[in-house]
């Protein structure tokens, strides 16, 4: 046997410097096997161990960042550049790490945890509970230490080697024991020369800090943002019945329209058009997707459900195609060849009819996306082709049924929880009130009630982090203090924390995935894009920020077309 054959497996740090030209391609070959799955993504100069144990439903890993021999990687993980999992260390369930995280032999990052709340059934059959850990920008952490889940560790601390972790670390910390606690700030200087704790009004409160300066965060991302789209959607180029078209992600349904229209925005709020297919190519797939009769879109890979009532906006598939289709052809300089009957035609009175029986105690959210679609209809329809239809119905029964006290439509079904009530009312706004250029009706009240759904879910950190439940928080909350100063201090500070936690899971070459730990994907790398976007805005910082939305996340009013006539494809 070769002596020293493993001594790469066990010091990656020396790899790339020191190994032969055969070591390197056979490295690369491992990477790209492992990249072809579809669960992992590397940046330049990663290196595996084909001896480390690796188990990933997805696993990204940043320019010259590694995991060296017989370490265990399961679950959603995703590392920065210049990241390091050591021989033996344990990384599993919901991690994301930043820049510069190094993880010592023999420690253990855990991401979730069992469920033991039943004495009455045996631990193993109670399942998992997953509120994932985030670690900031240049952390150590020491050989034997444990980190568990739920934990948020700031930016350049050290966890001494052995210490167990139960606790949000603030930046800058050294924390030992177990549990952890804060023995010093590094920052300040120490006692006697000794590691001896800060006085009470020294000692940092234990609150994990995003990074601190949005404006760097923002720039830095905008520019990898700017120089990787073509890669980003590149990935996700395949072939449907011999045709090229996007999917989601690598090894997604093929057969779903969505990711198209994903391409297409992501392209044009970057000035591009995807280069899959030539423009007129889309327009033609986009305008070839409506019903004659009722001008509703259909997807031609998902058709609507058996039974639809289609003239009544009533299959769920196609209530979104009306805004991703739609909205696709917007940023191609183009509109739908037919109205949407379904929506022109409909009596004022069966609106209002279907508005009342709309599900608003138990489904807040669905019946707020049921509007958003029947209104983008309506405005489409003005815009595009001068009717009228019965617009001003809508409008009159949204001002009659908002609710005073908490400026939503809908209530909360337990009085505690305020997704569903919080999420309607952006999708309901955005299609009926942004859209048209008309002011939300409470807007004070709102803002409670978006900021008390915020707090009651950790500022959205670690529970329920997802792209849906953020844009459905800092859209309303930028929009929003456009029309009143109140509680603006809280806005920008949980709007600026967030800046840094969503830049730090951005995947090089991949985007961004749809919620914490998942792949990356096309919709939400549009829809984290489109969040940075309003949160830049928010904070006077969208100079920093390259990306304009131009599709259903637009932020403009929408008005008139405004392209010249001479560009826009029409029937």
């Amino acid at each position: 046997m070769t002596p020293f054959a493993h001594r790469y497996d066990f010091c990656p740090w020396e790899f790339w410097q020191q190994a032969s030209a055969e070591e390197q391609a056979a490295q690369m070959a491992l990477l790209a096997a492992m990249a072809e799955t579809g669960t992992m993504s590397f940046g330049n100069l990663a290196f595996v161990s084909s001896m480390a144990g690796l188990w990933p439903r997805w696993v990204a890993l940043g320019d010259r960042s590694y995991i060296a021999a017989h370490a265990y990687v399961t679950g959603h993980v995703t590392l920065g550049d210049n990241c390091s999992i050591n021989p033996f260390a344990v990384v599993r369930g919901q991690v994301s790490a930043g820049y510069g995280v190094r993880i010592g032999s023999h420690a253990s990052v855990l991401g979730f945890n069992h469920r033991f709340d039943d004495p009455a059934r045996p631990i193993f059959e109670q399942g998992l509970e997953k509120r994932g850990i985030v670690i900031a920008d240049d952390v150590w952490i020491g050989s034997g230490a444990l980190v568990l889940d739920g934990v948020c560790v700031g930016s350049h601390v050290v966890i001494a080697a052995g210490a167990v972790v139960t606790r949000d670390v603030p930046d800058y910390a050294i924390v030992a024991g177990n549990p952890a606690r804060v023995i010093r700030d590094r920052r300040l200087p120490k006692a006697g020369g000794t590691d001896a704790g800060p006085s009470r009004s020294e000692a940092p409160k234990l609150r994990s800090q995003a990074p601190r300066d949005p404006a760097a965060s923002l720039r830095s991302l905008g520019r990898r943002v700017v120089d990787q789209w073509p890669e980003v959607l590149a990935r996700c180029a395949t072939r449907v019945d011999g045709a090229p078209r996007y999917v989601d992600a690598p090894g997604r349904p093929a057969r779903i329209f969505r990711p198209n229209c994903d391409a297409i925005e992501i392209a044009a709020a970057l000035g591009h058009t995807p280069p899959l297919l030539p423009r007129p190519e889309w327009v033609r797939i986009l305008q070839g997707s409506q019903c004659r009769a009722s001008g509703m879109p259909i997807d031609p890979w998902k058709p609507n459900h058996p039974g639809a009532s289609l003239a009544r906006l009533g299959d769920t598939n196609t209530q979104y195609q009306i805004l991703s289709m739609g909205y696709a052809l917007q940023c191609l300089n183009a509109h739908f060849q037919h109205p949407i009957r379904a929506a022109h035609e409909m009596p004022a009175a069966a609106m209002v009819d279907l508005l009342d029986r709309l599900p608003w105690q138990s489904r807040a959210w669905a019946s707020g996306a049921w509007i958003d679609a029947l209104a983008t209809a309506l405005w489409m329809n003005r815009r595009d082709f001068g009717l009228e239809g019965p617009i001003a119905t809508l409008h009159d029964w949204l001002a009659r049924n908002a609710q005073p006290d908490s400026g939503v439509w809908g209530q909360s079904p337990d009085g505690h929880d305020w997704l569903q009530p919080v999420n309607g009312f952006y999708r309901l706004t955005r299609g009926c009130h942004i859209q048209f250029g008309l002011p939300a009706p409470y807007p004070e009240a709102t803002i409670d009630t978006v900021l008390l759904h915020v707090g009651r879910n950790g500022g959205f950190e670690r529970d329920k982090v997802n792209a849906c439940n953020l844009l459905d928080t800092i859209h309303p909350l930028n929009w929003l203090s456009r029309q009143t100063d109140h509680r603006r201090a809280e806005i920008l500070s949980f709007t600026e924390r967030q800046v840094g936690l969503i830049c730090a899971r951005w995947v090089d070459g991949a985007g961004f995935g749809f919620a914490m730990g998942d792949p990356p994907g096309l919709q939400g790398t549009e829809m984290w894009l489109s969040i940075l976007h309003f949160a830049a805005d928010a904070l006077d910082l969208s100079q920093e920020w390259p990306y304009r939305p131009k599709g259903v996340h637009s932020p403009v009013p929408s008005g008139p077309n405004d392209t010249p006539p001479d560009q826009v494809v029409a029937a």
